[in-house]
């Protein structure tokens, strides 16, 4: 009797899961271009669940490379990682800027991503390289992103 609970509050649980991915995988749809502020410090992931005129905005990412701990008097190699789903019937591009504020919005730096080529109907991940300075990743508690759909 227990064993037969437990099996069926498991596929109770597994048939809620679809619906409970696709509630977290619900986008706001926006115009291009986006420009919106979020809480965020270096190393870790950013769903911006946002679709800008068609493409959908699913990560964003700093990472320091290697997984090397922050140096504050030092300038760190870090990868600006970017995915997204076109569901235009065009490919386009998408370009990024990222502004990196502290916890009370003063600007510390800026990178401009290389823009990236989104086919239709396909996730696309982008790894790009750039270096920073430690004192930046170090003090990053805010992140404003800026999106642009280009043709």
């Amino acid at each position: 009797m227990r064993c037969r609970v437990l099996v069926t509050t498991f596929l109770i649980a597994v048939g809620f899961l679809p619906s409970i991915t696709a509630q977290e995988r619900q986008y706001r749809e926006v115009e291009s271009p986006f420009q919106e502020d979020f809480e965020y410090s270096v190393n870790t992931e950013l769903a911006p669940l946002v679709e800008v005129d068609g493409v959908r905005w699913t990560r964003f990412a700093v990472m320091v490379k290697g997984g090397k701990d922050i140096v504050e008097g030092k300038d760190m190699a870090v990868t600006v990682e970017l995915d997204f789903v076109n569901t235009n019937s065009n490919t386009v591009k998408v370009l990024v800027i990222a502004l990196f504020e502290d916890a009370a919005g003063t600007p510390l730096d800026r990178v401009e991503c290389d823009p990236v080529s989104a086919s239709r109907s396909r996730p696309k991940e982008s790894v790009q390289k750039f270096r920073l300075p430690g004192a930046v990743l170090e003090a990053t508690r805010r992140v404003y992103l800026y999106c642009e759909i280009l043709s």
